[in-house]
């Protein structure tokens, strides 16, 4: 779940899509490690760790996040608890990279602290930009590799199934996000998950 700032920004109307991952873009990582196995080590099994720009300084931050999907095609939704402006929110559970971090090690991270499982992470869903200039959101497809997802810091948790995806008040960032996983939940080819 993000921290009330990266709420803020992830609240903000003023969000929009802006395509995809942008090839090309480098950013920091740990010396001598790819994100591949900077993502492996934080106990996620990626399909791709794509470079980003965005946590470089003076160039905003990124925010993660995943819909996490089950065998029954149903996301996990988070209800945040704050800030109050967001509290009753719903969301797609994840959080901001911190300065170094593979995007993909932070998402690990934070479905770790947040919900108490480790993933695997498929296609990215897609981006927006946030109302912070410079600040996005990239949300990826995924699914629970070990543990039952709980609410470590309190909320609630809701498994929705693409009919109840308009049954939760979402995040307005997150709203375009939805609209791309309802078709996505709806295509009855199988979703690619891990390195194979």
């Amino acid at each position: 779940m993000l921290d009330d700032a990266a709420a803020a920004d992830a609240g903000s109307e003023a969000a929009a899509p802006s395509g995809g991952v942008q090839p090309g873009r480098d950013r920091a990582r740990q010396p001598g490690r790819t994100g591949a196995a900077s993502a492996a080590d934080a106990g996620v099994s990626a399909r791709s760790s794509s470079p980003a720009g965005e946590a470089r300084a003076g160039r905003g931050r990124l925010v993660v996040a995943v819909a996490l999907v089950d065998e029954a095609r149903r996301v996990l939704a988070a209800r945040r608890t704050s800030p109050s402006a967001y509290a009753g929110m719903w969301e797609f559970p994840g959080g901001k990279v911190e300065p170094g971090e593979d995007e993909l090690a932070a998402l690990a991270r934070e479905c770790r602290e947040e919900l108490d499982v480790q993933i695997e992470v498929g296609p990215v869903l897609g981006q927006v930009d946030l109302a912070s200039p410079g600040w996005r959101l990239r949300v990826w497809i995924g699914r629970i590799r070990a543990g039952m997802p709980r609410a470590v810091e309190g909320g609630e948790l809701r498994w929705l199934s693409a009919a109840e995806l308009d049954d939760v008040s979402w995040l307005p960032a997150d709203l375009p996000l939805v609209e791309s996983l309802r078709q996505r939940l709806a295509d009855p080819e199988p979703m690619a998950f891990g390195a194979g």
